[in-house]
């Protein structure tokens, strides 16, 4: 029963996203082709892809190691994305914007499925150290947002939209961001022990 509870939010998890990816394509009821690459520059997006990717793998090699410690990242990062938008972007921008459309699927269902999937139906075990892994996509994330938000050349630049360099305080969200992940990643790692 808990493999086959596993594999129906899975395919949720992965179907979602392949209609919410489609839907970014299209405005005002037309095919835009330049408006399907505006999610990319998202945290949220590309952790859900990844969500999804890690989601249909474990539909159909859910016994691989490998693939467990992918539905493990990419579990950390959802919930990354969730708890961002609960503790800082909801209060800042408000909950009914960040819960709006698409966003409600990506900053709490999925986020929510993914966690139910992982921590009841595919339990697994793993050394400690592995709980570095959690951590990678928010580092490489960091990376990329600081260069494009700071120091990439003017007419490239991308506006600040997570607010992580509000005040000039980027240092706060360069801790902050992966000490969360981690923890998090942790989190994840001893609720698997129970």
């Amino acid at each position: 029963m808990f493999r086959t509870v596993s594999i129906i939010i899975n395919a949720i998890i992965f179907l979602d996203m392949v209609v919410l990816t489609v839907l970014f394509f299209r405005k005002d009821g037309k095919w835009a082709w330049a408006n399907g690459k505006r999610p990319l520059k998202y945290f949220t997006f590309e952790s859900n892809v990844l969500c999804a990717i890690a989601s249909l793998l474990m539909i159909f090699l859910p016994e691989i190691y490998p693939v467990w410690i992918i539905k493990f990242v990419a579990t950390v990062a959802v919930t990354v994305t969730m708890v961002t938008v609960l503790v800082f972007l909801g209060p800042a921008i408000g909950y009914k914007r960040v819960f709006s459309k698409h966003d409600f699927w990506m900053h709490l269902v999925n986020p929510i499925l993914a966690l139910v999937s992982f921590c009841i139906f595919e339990r697994g075990t793993m050394p400690f150290v592995h709980c570095l892994f959690g951590i990678i996509p928010v580092v490489l994330y960091a990376i990329m947002y600081g260069y494009k938000v700071m120091l990439a050349k003017e007419e490239k630049r991308w506006e600040d939209f997570y607010g992580f360099n509000k005040g000039g305080k980027w240092y706060i969200s360069v801790i902050l961001l992966p000490l969360g992940a981690f923890l998090i990643s942790v989190g994840l790692w001893a609720i698997q022990l129970l």
